[in-house]
């Protein structure tokens, strides 16, 4: 009985003659045919296996902890420190550590912003997740791309930066960019076999940074409270010179706030790492993660660029702008060594230079890996969504990893070594570019959850005023960076456009085949030569070359129909829990602006209380059927007695061969019988009733 319920469903009566429609000719590729109606009963023993099998597969996963969580987007957000500070002294000078405060404080507000919207919405993905659920697919896709691009970006910076601090140790060994290129390889080739960052890994790195960070830190307090000389020299210098679209400006004090601020962003690159990976958190670790992240940059930051001034002139450290940290371990380990009286042998101050020096390169290092392991996770997802091409998602077949996305990232990274010619300071940018993207989208998406989707359940709620405190605070730090480097928006535009327009393509792929089809179509009607009259010969080869022309042009028609075919017949799901007509007729215009389809099943879950009735439902889908006739809407009533359950779901994608990510719902409220989370991807496009 189960096959034919299925076979039923799936099946198009022909829609040779559209009610309404009758002077309109459809082509083969948009006349789908009519849903049907159908009804199904799950037996009882397939949702006890499957609720089951639910129950033991969240048993059976192993979540993060805290200190899990926060080391691999800690490893991630705390690894900036060890190039911040010079670039912000680029641009601030003397109001660096001003500068990296104010920005903690602004991270301080984007963690209720990520608290609220993630907690509304806890599924991997981030911005990306967050838009998806708001807004269209295709504005999701746009905040996906400013992701990618950032996502390069951290690898190239976090990678020529660890290289750069590895030449302080073996400075005649190692050129920058070769190196560069070869680690960005190594972590290439380790993910391609199958080796991911693991939570015990990124633990360790994690707790030997941190205890590297106090290390300097103590030591340079001390040294910055005995040796206050050069601190104090540092305090009383001008402001530097600063880029005004490229105009050179004396400095001043406003100059080095907004400029030292725009900068200082890229300190907190990476906070939004922990929102990629919230499902595999246990419950209530991710809003401590936004903490320690937060508490790691208010301390670290400000402090260690504070202690640089100390240690270093402000001309030396714009001059090894990315290994500041390196030279003052190196001054404040020689102090120390003098103060402990030391042997002369031991050179204290080289010991903790190389010490920071290789910390730096296997935390940096990590993050470049945070990278790979990032990037595959999201370019994955937008295939899945139908976003990119589905070549991503083909594994490699000894290692089964998702290698088109891992070379592709190499490539695009290698690219943006050569291109900026390994210059941190440009690269630093361009990122900043598209991770202030990124978060000013993500400010701009919590208002809009607010506003469209007010009844989803929450763990806190944050003030309009916060978002859009986040939001102008994001969007003057991008202003900054454009004002202060207006000539990297070129490069950032390039990386932008390769990766929209892949994207780009795939919106509108249905429309582009569409397009060569009715070309084609055109052409047949005209344009033929015709043959002499009086010349047999020539009508009997110029017939001979029309009838091939004609079976050429058939097959290359054929071929785009069918091409069009494949494309649409890919089935979406709408859950209707109620009758409701105008909520239907929302959900089929979202799928229809969103979804390259012609096949859409509303679902609905009669549970026996009566409250819907079935057959009025029945005759509204047809009504829907037949005034949208290039899609086929089917209407699949589920008996089950208890009502929609993230079993339900599941046993539905396993019978008709559709993925929970499309499967959609309306927004639920707080007396949704279920989390969202357990609904494993299945999306919200319309708000609740």
């Amino acid at each position: 009985m189960a096959a034919s319920w299925r076979e039923k469903l799936h099946e198009s009566i022909p829609k040779s003659r559209v009610p309404g429609q009758a002077r309109k000719v459809f082509a083969s590729h948009d006349t789908p045919g009519y849903g049907s109606m159908v009804s199904a009963r799950p037996s009882l023993q397939d949702m006890e296996d499957i609720e089951t099998s639910l129950n033991e597969t969240n048993t059976s996963r192993t979540l993060l902890n805290e200190l899990e969580a926060t080391s691999i987007s800690g490893n991630d957000i705390l690894s900036s420190t060890f190039y911040v500070s010079g670039l912000v002294t680029l641009s601030a000078g003397k109001m660096a550590p001003v500068c990296l405060l104010l920005v903690a404080v602004v991270l301080w507000v984007f963690r209720g912003i990520y608290h609220e919207s993630v907690t509304a919405l806890p599924c991997n993905g981030g911005t990306y997740n967050i838009l998806l659920d708001c807004t269209s697919k295709q504005v999701a896709s746009v905040a996906a791309v400013f992701a990618v691009i950032a996502y390069i970006t951290t690898g190239v910076v976090s990678a020529l930066t660890a290289v750069a601090y590895l030449q302080t140790v073996i400075p005649d060994a190692i050129d920058l960019q070769t190196a560069t290129i070869l680690l960005l390889l190594f972590f290439c080739l380790l993910t391609n076999v199958g080796i991911s960052e693991s939570a015990t890994f990124a633990k360790y790195v994690f707790v030997t940074h941190v205890a590297t960070l106090v290390v300097l830190c103590v030591f340079g307090v001390l040294y910055m409270l005995a040796n206050t000389e050069l601190l104090m020299e540092n305090l009383r210098s001008g402001y530097p010179e600063v880029d005004a679209a490229g105009v050179t400006i004396s400095g001043s004090f406003w100059t080095a706030l907004f400029y030292g601020f725009s900068s200082a962003m890229l300190g907190v690159s990476g906070f939004e790492t922990s929102s990629q990976f919230v499902e595999e958190q246990a419950p209530g670790v991710f809003p401590k993660t936004l903490r320690n992240m937060w508490a790691g940059v208010i301390i670290f930051n400000p402090l260690l660029s504070l202690i640089s001034f100390a240690a270093l002139p402000v001309a030396t450290i714009c001059e090894n702008k990315d290994t500041v940290l390196a030279g003052t371990a190196h001054v404040v380990g020689r102090w120390v060594h003098e103060k402990l009286h030391f042997p002369d042998h031991v050179e204290f101050g080289k010991m903790l230079s190389v010490w920071v020096s290789i910390d730096a390169f296997v935390v940096l290092a990590g993050a470049v890996l945070t990278s790979y392991v990032g990037i595959n996770g999201l370019i994955r997802r937008m295939s899945l969504d139908r976003c990119l091409p589905q070549f991503f998602l083909k594994k490699n077949p000894y290692t089964h990893t998702d290698s088109f996305i891992l070379v592709s990232f190499f490539v695009l990274c290698v690219s943006q070594v050569i291109l900026l010619d390994s210059d941190v300071e440009a690269l630093g940018g361009v990122y900043c570019y598209a991770f202030l993207s990124v978060m000013s989208i993500f400010a701009f998406g919590n208002i809009l959850l607010k506003i469209k989707r007010p009844s989803l359940p929450r763990e806190i709620k944050v003030p309009y005023s916060q978002s859009l405190l986040g939001l102008v605070a994001v969007v003057i730090a991008l202003l900054g960076n454009i004002l202060g480097k207006p000539e990297l928006l070129t490069y950032f535009f390039v990386y932008f456009l390769i990766i929209g327009t892949l994207v780009l393509l795939m919106f509108k792929r249905v429309a582009l085949l569409r397009l060569a089809y009715r070309i084609l179509g055109g052409a047949r009607g005209g344009g033929r030569t015709q043959p002499r009259e009086g010349d047999p010969e020539q009508v009997a080869l110029v017939g001979e070359a029309g009838d091939v022309e004609m079976q050429h042009d058939r097959t290359c028609l054929a071929r785009l129909s069918r091409a069009l075919k494949k494309v649409k017949d890919v089935p979406f799901v709408f859950f209707a829990k109620h009758d409701d007509l105008h909520m239907l007729n929302k959900a089929v215009l979202y799928i229809q602006a969103n979804e390259q389809t012609s096949r859409l099943i509303i679902v609905h879950v009669a549970s026996g209380d009566g409250e819907v009735d079935v057959a009025e439902l029945g005759e509204h889908v047809k009504l829907l059927d037949l005034l949208y006739p290039k899609i086929k809407i089917s209407l699949l009533v589920i008996e089950e007695e208890r009502a929609f359950s993230p079993a339900t779901v599941e046993w539905l994608s396993r019978q008709i061969g559709v993925p929970t990510n499309a499967m959609f719902i309306s927004c639920p409220d707080e007396n949704f019988a279920t989390t969202v989370s357990s609904l494993r991807g299945m999306r919200i496009i319309t708000s609740g009733i």
